[in-house]
C-alpha cells in the first residue's frame, strides 16, 4: 500500500481500515542494528542512505523519522563542536550561549559550516528516492529542548527564575536552528511532516511554558503548515500539567509517553488532532516477550474509542539502541493481530 498517502489521510482526519503504526524515532536503533557509526556519518552519506533505506523498507511502519537523534547537528552551524557519544545522540562538546546576546546575534544561520548537517541532508534525500511509498518525517529539537542544548543547565535553570526575555531569546535561536535544516527540505519536497520532540518543558513551571514557549512551539509549526507538511509534537516526561496546552502549538499530531492514559489525551484532542504514542518503550518493547507486548498494545487500543480516526499506535518514546529487531516487529504486528481478534 501507499504508506504515504495514508499517512496523510490519517493526519486530515479521515478514518482509516487499519491500525497506524511507526516507531517513534529509532534512529539511533537503526544504526545500531544496521552497525553504522554515527561519527562516519559525513564521509559517506550515500553509503548511509541505502543500507538505512533498505532497513527500513524491511518494517511495517507507516512513518520513517529520518534524522532522528542527530538533531544537533545544526548547532554546528553557530560554533558548536559536535561530541560523538558512541550509541547515544550526539550533542555539544561546551555550551554556546551565555547572554541573550548571543542568541539574537545569531540571526543568519548557514549549514555550510555544518558538514554533518549537510551530509543528513542528503541522506534524506536519498531515503526519498529509497521508500518512495513510507511518510518520511524530519526531526527536530523543539525550542526548549535547543535552549537546554545551547545553555550550560545551571545557568539556564537561573534564567528562567530570574530572566524570562534571555529564555526568549535563546528559544527563538531554537526555531531559526531548526528551520535552517528543515526550509531545504521542505523546499525541495522531500520530506512529508516533520516531527518535534520538547519534552524538556515538562522540568519548568507550566506558566512559564504557556506566556513564553509554547508561542515558539507555534511559531515553528506555523512555518512549516506554509510548506503544507504534517506537524507533530512529541511529550515526554511529567506531562500530565500541561498536556492540554500541547494542541496550542497549532501541531497536527500529539505523540505523548507512558505517564498518562493515553484515552485521557484521545478524548482532549479527538476531532482536533491525531494522538500518537503511549505504549511503554522501556518495560513491554525493550524489556518485554511477545505476549507482554500485544497486551501493551491491546490495552492502549482499548482507551481508543475509534482507532481507526485520529490515532497512531507508537512507542512512548525513542526506541532503545539495544531494544531486539524482534520485540519492534512484534509491537509492529500487534497493531494487526490485536484488531484482528477484536473483529472475530
Amino acid at each position: 500500500m501507499d504508506r504515504r498517502s495514508f499517512i496523510r489521510r490519517v493526519l486530515q482526519g479521515e478514518r482509516s481500515d487499519r491500525i497506524p503504526r511507526a516507531l517513534f524515532g529509532a534512529g539511533l536503533w537503526s544504526f545500531k542494528q544496521t552497525g553504522l557509526k554515527i561519527e562516519e556519518l559525513s564521509k559517506n552519506p550515500g553509503r548511509f542512505a541505502e543500507i538505512l533505506a533498505s532497513f527500513f523498507a524491511s518494517l511495517n511502519t507507516d512513518i520513517v523519522f529520518a534524522g532522528s537523534g542527530l538533531n544537533t547537528f545544526p548547532a554546528e552551524a553557530i560554533g558548536g563542536k559536535i561530541a560523538f557519544r558512541g550509541e547515544q545522540a550526539p550533542l555539544l562538546s561546551f555550551p554556546l550561549i551565555q547572554d541573550a546576546e548571543d542568541a539574537r546575534y545569531l540571526k543568519e544561520i548557514m549549514l555550510a559550516d555544518s558538514p554533518h548537517s549537510l551530509a543528513l541532508l542528503e541522506i534524506i534525500s536519498r531515503l526519498r528516492e529509497n521508500l518512495p511509498d513510507r511518510y518520511l518525517c524530519a526531526t527536530s529539537w523543539g525550542p526548549f529542548t535547543w535552549a537546554m542544548i545551547l545553555c550550560d543547565w545551571n545557568l539556564l535553570q537561573g534564567k528562567i527564575a530570574t530572566n524570562i526575555p534571555f529564555v526568549s531569546e535563546v528559544c527563538d535561536l531554537g526555531v531559526r536552528l531548526s528551520l535552517a535544516l528543515l526550509e531545504p527540505l521542505m523546499e525541495k519536497r522531500l520530506i512529508d511532516g516533520v516531527s518535534i520532540p520538547d519534552g524538556a518543558v515538562t522540568l519548568v513551571p507550566t506558566g512559564l511554558y504557556r506566556d513564553v514557549i509554547l508561542p515558539y512551539e507555534r511559531k515553528l509549526f506555523d512555518r512549516i503548515r506554509q510548506r503544507d507538511i504534517g506537524c507533530f509534537l512529541h511529550m515526554c516526561g511529567n506531562i500530565s500539567s500541561q498536556i492540554e496546552l500541547y494542541p496550542e502549538a497549532n501541531t497536527d499530531c500529539i505523540s505523548i509517553d507512558a505517564g498518562v492514559p493515553i484515552g485521557k489525551a484521545y478524548r482532549l484532542y479527538s476531532g482536533k488532532l491525531v494522538t500518537a504514542g503511549n505504549v511503554d518503550v522501556i518495560n513491554t518493547i525493550f524489556g518485554g516477550n511477545p505476549d507482554l507486548i500485544c497486551k501493551a498494545v491491546a490495552d492502549c487500543i482499548a482507551q481508543i474509542p475509534d482507532p481507526f480516526r485520529n490515532y497512531i499506535l507508537m512507542p512512548s518514546c525513542d526506541i532503545p539502541p539495544d531494544t531486539p529487531l524482534g520485540s519492534v516487529k512484534e509491537f509492529l504486528a500487534c497493531a494487526d493481530s490485536v484488531t484482528d481478534k477484536k473483529a472475530s
